[in-house]
């Protein structure tokens, strides 16, 4: 039983590291750079790239269900008398619709295309200073 709680204490330390280092390493941002193009010309060239992947990939909305509906909250409940139990009711149900959500399936190759048209372009994603 000690090694069991032993190797639960090493796993969650693990974890805690695993956690901390991915958010570490999600702080790092990145930008867009280019040896002889302005600041101006990359709004030009990455408008340019967002028009022509918007063609590919247009706006595709779609709308998915999160949870599923359900219903809790009926219990019985019962007045208990001398010679033992009396009446009894039921608290009302509660119905707790499902969730809904909508995301661009397009979205990430949308975005692939207007990365790899900056890249053709001559543009570099490296990290900020």
């Amino acid at each position: 039983m000690p090694m069991i709680k032993r190797h639960r204490r090493i796993a969650a330390a693990a974890l805690g590291l695993l956690v901390v280092f991915s958010v570490l390493g999600g702080c790092q941002r990145y930008e867009w750079t280019h040896p002889t193009r302005s600041l101006s010309d990359f709004g030009r060239d990455k408008l340019s790239c967002e028009r022509e992947a918007s063609r590919h990939y247009p706006v595709y909305p779609v709308t998915t269900v999160e949870g599923g509906g359900y219903i809790y909250g009926s219990s019985r409940f019962c007045n208990r008398h001398r010679h033992g139990f009396g009446s009894c009711f039921y608290d009302e149900p509660i119905y707790v619709p499902p969730t809904y959500s909508t995301r661009d399936i397009n979205e990430a190759p949308r975005n692939q295309m207007v990365e790899s048209c900056l890249l053709s372009k001559g543009y570099q994603l490296v990290p900020a200073k």
